[in-house]
């Protein structure tokens, strides 16, 4: 069996990295509204999640400027499980197949396009920084997940990044 390769990205858009524990699946005491959402992926496993009722609505916002890609311990069921739950499109995200230490695959995969990473604070066994002007890494308040996030603010962010590394 061949080993999965993630679909490359158009290289139109900035690369969105999307984990999902502490992002749309709320596993602490939530600080914002949440919905209890029954997920499965081919019906092979179910699972009820605390998902913020806004999360849907950002998620269609992120997707209106980035290519979005999921990197979690949710793996290849990441978009099937979660399709419904949040209006997700019915053409599945690729996934890079890593579970901690993502940073190195995101560098991989982004291969010189901006990128943002939008994951729990305990994802990665060695912590890391981006290098100046490679991406924008946010770790989520695990009780507010993608609530709490500024689409425009991080549009914004990403332009700039791109900005920045064109500039001679």
């Amino acid at each position: 069996m061949a080993k999965y390769e993630a679909l490359r990205p158009s290289g139109a858009r900035a690369l969105l990295v999307l984990g999902i524990s502490d992002v749309v699946a709320l596993e602490d005491e939530a600080a914002v509204k949440v919905e209890v959402k029954h997920v499965s992926a081919w019906g092979r496993w179910a699972r009820d999640v605390a998902v913020p009722v806004d999360a849907a609505d950002v998620i269609a916002e992120l997707g209106r400027h980035f290519d979005i890609v999921w990197a979690s311990e949710w793996g290849h069921n990441a978009h099937t499980a979660f399709g419904e739950a949040l209006g997700l499109p019915a053409e599945p995200w690729p996934f890079l197949p890593v579970q901690f230490d993502k940073l190195a695959a995101i560098r991989n995969y982004a291969r010189g396009l901006p990128w943002v990473w939008i994951d729990g604070d305990v994802v990665d066994l060695h912590p890391q920084d981006p290098e100046d002007g490679e991406g924008i890494i946010l770790r989520v308040d695990p009780g507010v997940g993608i609530s709490g996030l500024d689409v425009g603010a991080l549009v914004a962010a990403v332009e700039d990044l791109a900005a920045s590394a064109d500039a001679p």
